[in-house]
Formats: C-alpha cells, structure tokens, sequence
C-alpha cells in the first residue's frame, strides 16, 4: 500500500460550513459546523491523505479582516515548514476568497501545495457542493504536479490560480474563473490534470512579504459612474486613505468627476490606480496617466489592484515599485 500523503486541512468558516433551515434553502445560513464537523462529513478523505485539522477562525467571509487573514498566513507558513506536512487545504466563504488567495500567493514561502476551496452551497442543501470541493482539494494538494504552482483555488472541478481567479457570479456552483488567463487545471474522475504553469511572480520569487504587525494602510476603491462626483475621492483623502484604486469605465477611462478626484489625490500626496469596472482584459498605459497622475493597473481587476497596493505599501514601496508590481505581478 503506498504512503499517504499528510495534508493539513485548515478552515476559516464559510458556507461550506454552513446550514440553512431546510435542505431547499440555499441562502440565509448559519455558519456553525466546526473544523472536525467538515471532516466527519467526507470520511473517503482517509484514503487520500493522513489528514491533520486546524481551525483559524469560523465565520461568514463578509466579515472577513486582515488581522484574520494574518494569523491565517503565518499559520499556513508554519505548517508547510514542517517535514510532516506535505501541503495545505484552506476552506474559505467564497465572497472574500480571491483576496485571500491573492495574499497567500504573494506571501507563502513555499513550493509545497497549497489549495484553497469553499462551497457555494450550504451543507445541508440537497445539492451541497462542499463535501466533493474538499475532497478534491485534498486530492489536488496531494499530487506531485501541485508543487510550485503557488496559490490554487479549486471549486466546480477546476483548478485556478491565485493571481487570476475571481468570482464571478453570485449563486451559481460554477461561479469561479480566471477571465485573464483561464483555468489552469482540472479534476475529472480522480484525476488531476495540471494544463499551465503560473509565469507571474508568486512564493520566493515574490518581492511581497506578509507584513510583521497584521495591519494593511487604507486603499479604497471608488467606483466611476456617469455623472461621478469628486466627493467620494475628498472623503477617502480626509479619512486617511494612502491610495485609491478607480474602477473606471471601459479601458480605464475617467470621468470628469474621477479625473477631478484624481487631481485633488495628487495635490494631496495619495496614489491613484486606473482599474476597470469591467471584468476582463487588461487597463493599459494612457496619455491619462500623465495628465492625472495615476498608475494604470494592467491586468489587475480593482479588487485585486487594492490587494496588491495596500500590500506594497505595508511595506514602504514606492510609486515606481507599485508600478512595477502592477506590470509585472
């Protein structure tokens, strides 16, 4: 029989620990099942991997904090230091998952497997996604060709990477992709299929580092509109934001009022990054930013544009380095 691998299962909460009131309710939940609760649900994992758990917090991610994905990072880095852990599985809540993702990319030390998974059902709906998500994860955080591909997210059968996944729909199983890029793997029957290697900077090859105190500086995003007013870019100004991530129309494009609020950041000292609202291509460089001064965010979506930056200056980067890590990450 060969040895198994050992897989340490460390949970957060979500709706793949949740359950609702009736097994046809998909919505209004309770996050309630504990780490070992998880576990117990999916017994085929023990001929998977030996399987350790580790329960940082268990909450619904709408609430969740820095201060929380801190402790969650530095957990994570301490257990693939170990000769007894193999990789990681991460169960997260699905409406915050891609910023943690981005985080653990940029900050986890490792080349060791480390597969992120949550569920877009509760585990008492009739079609709960969770148990098979997880089983999954465990089964992809175990395989060989999972090492140094950085931050995995699988859900739905497929294998994202951190750097490009996001949500894209509110409800649905499938509501995960990577516009950017595509997906880089799968999981088809108990197979693992690894597709594409992640070229952009991840793990030691990473010039981010997870901060020492679990505190990231204010980075808003403010979203432009028709008929936008620079009243919003005077507020994040005056309530201590060190910059602010727009997410523009179309290519990046300003309207009046974002080009107002663009200038009144400048005068004031705080960066601004040009997004998109729009969820796929990338934001290019433009006669805009010269004029505005503002940094164009390539092919960051907004939410993930203010991960990065509030990243970066945690840790005192530049202008010219956030450009960089914008062009480049």
């Amino acid at each position: 029989m060969p040895i198994l691998k050992r897989v340490a299962v460390v949970t957060t909460g979500g709706t793949i620990a949740a359950r609702a009131a009736s097994q046809t309710a998909l919505g209004d939940y309770e996050v309630d099942q504990s780490a070992q609760d998880l576990l117990d649900a999916v017994p085929q994992l023990a001929e998977l991997a030996t399987i350790s758990v580790h329960e940082v917090c268990n909450i619904d991610s709408r609430n969740m904090t820095f201060a929380l994905q801190h402790q969650l990072i530095s957990q994570v880095q301490q257990l693939l230091a170990r000769v007894d852990i193999d990789g990681v599985v991460i169960t997260h809540g699905t409406d915050t998952l891609e910023e943690t993702a981005l985080l653990l990319q940029w900050c986890i030390k490792s080349s060791k497997p480390v597969v992120l998974t949550g569920a877009m059902r509760p585990a008492s709906a009739l079609s709960a996604d969770g148990a098979l998500n997880l089983y999954h994860a465990v089964m992809v955080a175990s395989h060989a060709d999972a090492h140094d591909l950085g931050v995995l997210v699988l859900l739905n059968d497929v294998i994202h990477s951190a750097r490009f996944v996001q949500k894209v729909h509110t409800s649905v199983p499938d509501a995960f992709a990577s516009p950017v890029q595509g997906a880089i793997g799968l999981v088809s029957q108990g197979v693992v299929y690894i597709n594409a290697v992640p070229r952009r900077p991840f793990g030691l090859s990473s010039a981010l580092n997870l901060p020492i105190q679990p505190e990231l500086p204010q980075v808003d995003i403010i979203f432009d509109h028709v008929s936008a007013q620079a009243n919003l870019y005077k507020a994040s100004v005056l309530t201590g934001s060190k910059a602010v991530v727009i997410a523009a129309v179309g290519n990046g494009s300003l309207s009046p009022g974002a080009r107002e609020g663009a200038l009144y950041c400048h005068e004031k000292g705080v960066l601004c990054i040009r997004a998109s609202r729009i969820t796929n291509g990338a934001v290019s460089p433009s006669n805009q930013d010269s004029e505005f001064h503002t940094l164009p965010a390539h092919q960051f979506h907004a939410v993930a544009a203010r991960t990065l930056v509030a990243l970066a200056l945690a840790q005192g980067a530049t202008r010219d380095q956030i450009a960089y890590y914008l062009r480049h990450y």
